[in-house]
């Protein structure tokens, strides 16, 4: 830059130089005669030749002196704006980082996921949930049963508010025992005359603890306590994931399957008529599928209550 500005100076300096001069005193060729003799002319030519140059040497030396104050100024900016840039970028950056990073937690606390969408019900849910499935219950034409269910868990298996949730909505979905005519309300308080069964989410150790009868391989059900094993309820079981089922079609099986019993069923009572076809909720479909499909849903077939 400084190069480019010393050129642009040197190219305009003569006529720089010449204006000034001209305003200094101007050229000794425009001063007139006024009809002067030779001799005088001729004298008078010398003298202004004379002051001529000292005025151009003027001239020189202040279009010199203003270009080079100029140079010196430009360049001292251009220079500490360069020594400063890296510094100020650098700054420049992290103040913008930093405002992006503050905007966007701002944006991801307003972004972040309720508790409900972890899969813990609202208010709001369960109520829409319930009407539903006590229209099925109504439209099934089969006696209406109302139950009152209550929660617990044995051993270290957290928190139990999603196995909660996952309990109300298996329960009370439009696919279950809402089409044999009933319907599950979740009690509040644990054990006691208002819980007609209490779903117990246990860890794999405590299951005989409920009954010998009980397995540390799988759930059972003992009297009016449904218990679930907690790692069936983590992972499910081996052979039933290979044949197209999910961790989460399990849960709902295991319910189905264990409060089924609490409701009169029994183990196998039917299996698929067809290879291939879904199996009954009520088979033991952990242990294993016998030629059919895995399906976490009370068949036709399945749905009447003792």
């Amino acid at each position: 830059m400084v190069s480019r500005i010393a050129t642009y100076f040197s190219t305009r300096m003569p006529a720089a130089i010449s204006r000034i001069t001209v305003a200094l005193g101007g050229h000794p060729e425009a001063a007139p005669d006024g009809g002067r003799p030779d001799a005088a002319r001729k004298s008078r030519s010398k003298e202004s030749h004379r002051v001529y140059v000292i005025r151009r040497s003027v001239a020189l030396l202040l279009v010199a002196a203003a270009t080079a104050m100029v140079i010196v100024l430009i360049s001292s900016v251009v220079n500490g704006l360069q020594a400063q840039d890296p510094a100020t970028r650098i700054q420049e950056r992290s103040a913008a980082s930093s405002e992006r990073i503050r905007q966007g937690a701002v944006i991801l606390k307003q972004a972040a996921p309720s508790p409900h969408a972890e899969g813990v019900l609202s208010e709001g849910q369960r109520s829409a949930i319930m009407v539903k499935a006590q229209e099925v219950a109504r439209r099934s034409g089969k006696t209406l049963h109302g139950y009152h269910y209550c929660v617990s868990s044995t051993g270290d298996v957290g928190d139990i508010k999603v196995f909660e949730s996952t309990v109300f909505k298996t329960l009370n979905s439009s696919l279950g025992w809402p089409r044999a005519g009933a319907t599950f309300s979740y009690a509040a308080s644990s054990g006691g005359s208002a819980c007609d069964m209490t779903l117990i989410l246990a860890q794999a150790s405590a299951m005989k603890s409920f009954s010998d009868g009980c397995s540390e391989e799988y759930s059972c059900r003992v009297g009016n306590d449904v218990i679930i094993n907690a790692d069936r309820w983590t992972s499910g079981t081996p052979d039933w994931l290979k044949a197209g089922g999910s961790v989460e079609r399990y849960r709902r099986l295991v319910i189905n399957h264990e409060v089924g019993h609490r409701l009169g069923h029994l183990d196998n009572e039917a299996s698929c008529t067809v290879a291939g076809g879904a199996a009954p909720v009520m088979q033991q479909q952990s242990v294993s599928l016998r030629g059919c499909s895995p399906n976490e849903w009370p068949l036709d077939s399945e749905l009447w209550i003792a």
